[in-house]
């Protein structure tokens, strides 16, 4: 990733319980908010600007036959994160842009460790190493893509291996 990438920081805690979380940049600054609906039929958050306007919404799809979260702006399908139908070397999760373009997640995603890919280049990193703060792990967006985007898919990344877990 180039030295122009945006970080940003995740607390890995706060999504197990649920609730609301801020999502800081590299300098500590509240830089987007993830907003649980705790009376939501199924789970949605809403990922939010500082100043509390929201950007996208990412929910629970129940018309696909894998776990599938759909990422929407102004009620717009964006994206869909879908489970893999094969786990081949670290593949867990397919991204498909409403624009036609198809991202791959690798790596070691319960360790938070994995690289989202576009083509061959990487346009998200998430990486404990990154930050030195327990429980949080950074995110790097490459520049050119968009970081409200990126962290919504993360977000999404996150609920599905949240669920995952509780499934098995």
């Amino acid at each position: 990733m180039s030295a122009d990438a945006r970080t940003y920081v995740l607390n890995q805690k706060l999504f197990s319980l649920g609730g609301d979380l801020w999502i800081e940049d590299g300098a500590g600054n509240r830089a987007f908010e993830v907003d649980g609906k705790a009376f939501s039929l199924r789970r949605t958050l809403e990922l939010r600007g500082p100043a509390g306007d929201p950007l996208y919404v990412i929910n629970q799809s129940l018309a696909h036959l894998r776990r599938t979260f759909e990422i929407k702006r102004g009620g717009d399908l964006v994206a869909t994160v879908e489970e893999a139908l094969v786990n081949i070397l670290g593949d867990h999760f397919t991204i498909r842009l409403v624009a036609g373009d198809e991202l791959a997640v690798k790596g070691d995603w319960i360790n938070r460790e994995f690289h989202v890919m576009h083509a061959d280049s990487e346009v998200i990193v998430a990486s404990r190493r990154l930050i030195s703060l327990r429980d949080s792990y950074g995110v790097q967006v490459a520049p050119g893509f968009a970081a409200p985007l990126a962290l919504a898919i993360v977000v999404a990344l996150e609920q599905m291996e949240l669920e995952g877990r509780r499934d098995r």
